[in-house]
């Protein structure tokens, strides 16, 4: 008979739950696409690697890092008992210290006054309207200033106190390096929420579970740093595990001692939780994380998930759902318009519907299903969960960190947003295995790029998807098909080749690809694995640096031909690279054939 060919495009992403004869009909998806990145360019590309953030431990130890957050023109990572900061991983300044300064003169305050009269003080020459001062241990901020010995606060003094020294919130990197630690006892699992202000990278505020909510502000000006950083008093919940901004307000929730309950600030001052427009609502249920989405504030919960709203005027709590809940709050991200997060049966979505005020939830995992059965739920006691999204790729990442497990073994999911052919939105799925991600950030930095971090436990901050291998080692990839049998299973094939379109980012000469044929039979003479060959990226004009180094008249996809040998009624193909070389595309392939008889 005459010889056949059949083209496939690369596309739906890992699918484990498919049935056989519902695989043949989508021969782009994958039965296995570990360390590769559905592309939201067409294909499946294998993943970057990660680098260390410079060269040395904030701490100077292994001691794990139990947050890390872009800020200012750096990264924050809180390791053992402090808080630091680099602006290049070589240098690390520790924050959490006391950097309150004294000023001129001394003052005295009055119990249920804002009143502060100074003695010998320079008021209008070292203050301005909003600085944060502290006196006899009580901090505000500066409301007014009348002349060099009177100005108001936004507090009344709760104690009467005379001849007190006057400090003033702000250290230069001489004074932060002689100031007093302020001890960050059994930091655990950080999280972050970034309240933008008015200040030059807004003010940061740090929760752990075990401390008070830490504020920390950098300032930047003519290459002089300004450091503040200070423990949030005035109410505050001292053992808040969750924080984020919602209706310009910091909102704390998940403290020990009340787990059910969520506590908000005065508006416009998030380190203020005494004022008039602060308050509490209880749930009634364990919150796992707080987040806003839209207009409301998405609380979830163990065994439920609600919504907020209405700070500034009376605030309403509505039930999301009372039957599902999320298993950790480190899966919450915010996607597509949809907010992700892992519940008892899968990854989920809360999406707002186009009716007003009205929420929706959705199941976004049953293809990888069988993943999360085998690799997640047996573990769930012993897993840290990370999780970020790549918005330059529009992908949810989701790292399953297990301690004490092999670096190598450590596993993750990838998923990348993309609109269908019939205009919904879907997300195409595939596997990491060797990112040992325990904790995560993604972040702009001040130019507007976008910027990645992740920590294990060896003490070092990594960057995140940079580079062509995992800090030194091998990156292994495997892509594998469902078995084909292209339009009719009752008819044996002798495949003749296989041209296989991918695009290089670079020299890569470590492909491999597998033809197996009737579902891997041991009754079927199965092939070697064979190399597909050297790949490189074709030059475009005006593009090339050293004469004589380039490569014109490439395509951007070029197809590589392999020859094959075998037959069978169905086959599938195994692609594999081990190394450390560029990432490529598998963007789809051509097979070859010859049809035999129905035997």
């Amino acid at each position: 008979m005459a010889e056949q060919g059949v083209s496939v495009t690369c596309e739906g992403g890992l699918d484990l739950v498919g049935t056989t004869h519902t695989l043949f009909r989508t021969p782009g998806v994958a039965t296995k696409l570990e360390n590769y990145e559905s592309s939201i360019h067409g294909g499946y590309r294998r993943v970057n690697g990660y680098t260390k953030f410079g060269s040395n431990q904030p701490d100077g130890t292994n001691t794990n890092i139990e947050g890390i957050f872009h800020y200012a023109l750096g990264v924050v990572a809180c390791q053992g008992s402090n808080i630091y900061y680099s602006t290049d991983g070589n240098t690390w300044t520790q924050l959490n210290k006391d950097t309150y300064q004294a000023k001129t003169g001394t003052v005295s305050v009055t119990q249920g006054s804002a009143t502060v009269t100074g003695s010998g003080t320079s008021f209008t020459t070292e203050f301005a309207e909003g600085d944060d001062i502290k006196i006899n241990n009580e901090v505000f901020n500066v409301l007014s200033i009348t002349n060099n010995t009177s100005m108001t606060v936004d507090g009344n003094y709760a104690a009467t106190a005379s001849s007190q020294v006057i400090k003033k919130n702000g250290a230069t990197a001489a004074q932060l390096a002689s100031g007093s630690t302020i001890a960050r006892t059994n930091q655990s699992d950080c999280k972050f929420a970034l309240y933008e202000g008015e200040s030059q990278y807004g003010e940061l505020f740090i929760v752990d579970g075990n401390n008070k909510p830490a504020h920390l502000k950098i300032e930047v000006a003519s290459g002089t740093y300004t450091y503040y950083f200070k423990e949030v008093q005035r109410s505050a919940p001292e053992k808040s595990k969750y924080a984020t901004i919602f209706s310009e307000r910091l909102i704390v929730a998940g403290d020990s001692d009340n787990p059910q309950v969520v506590s908000y600030s005065t508006r416009l001052k998030p380190e203020d939780f005494t004022g008039a427009s602060a308050g509490t609502i209880d749930v009634g249920d364990k919150i796992v994380f707080v987040k806003p989405f839209r207009n409301k504030l998405i609380v979830f919960c163990e065994n439920s998930i609600f919504q907020i709203s209405g700070l500034d005027a009376t605030a309403t709590v509505s039930g999301v759902t009372k039957n599902i809940g999320c298993i950790s709050g480190n899966t919450v991200q915010e996607i597509g318009g949809d907010l992700i997060f892992l519940a008892p049966d899968g990854l989920r979505t809360i999406a707002g519907t186009a009716r007003i005020d009205d929420i929706e939830l959705s199941s976004i995992s049953r293809k990888i299903m069988p993943l999360f059965r085998d690799e997640v739920m047996p573990y769930l006691s012993q897993i840290r969960f990370a999780s970020l999204v790549v918005r330059e790729k529009s992908q949810y990442r989701l790292f399953y960190f297990r301690s004490g497990v092999a670096s190598t073994i450590q596993g993750g999911v990838i998923g990348t947003f993309k609109i269908s052919s019939t205009g919904a939105g879907v997300y195409e799925w595939s596997s990491t295995k060797g990112i040992p991600a325990k904790v995560v950030h993604s972040g702009v930095d001040v130019n507007g790029s976008e910027v990645l971090y992740h920590a294990s436990e060896d003490g070092y901050v990594y960057s995140h998807d940079s580079g062509n291998d995992f800090d030194g080692t091998n990156i292994s990839a495997t892509y594998k098909t469902p078995d084909m049998d292209y339009g009719d299973a009752g008819i044996r094939k002798t495949l003749y080749y296989v041209k296989t379109s991918i695009r290089s980012e670079g020299t890569n000469n470590n492909l491999k690809i597998q033809c197996r044929y009737d579902f891997e039979s041991n009754a079927v003479a199965q092939p070697d694995e064979i190399a597909i060959g050297a790949l490189q990226t074709p030059s475009i004009f005006g593009t090339g640096t050293v004469f004589g180094s380039a490569i014109f008249g490439g395509t951007l996809y070029p197809q590589q031909k392999t020859t094959l040998t075998g037959s069978g009624f169905t086959n599938n193909f195994r692609i594999r690279s081990t190394g450390t070389a560029s990432p490529y595309t598998v963007s789809g392939f051509y097979v070859d054939f010859i049809p035999a008889g129905r035997t």
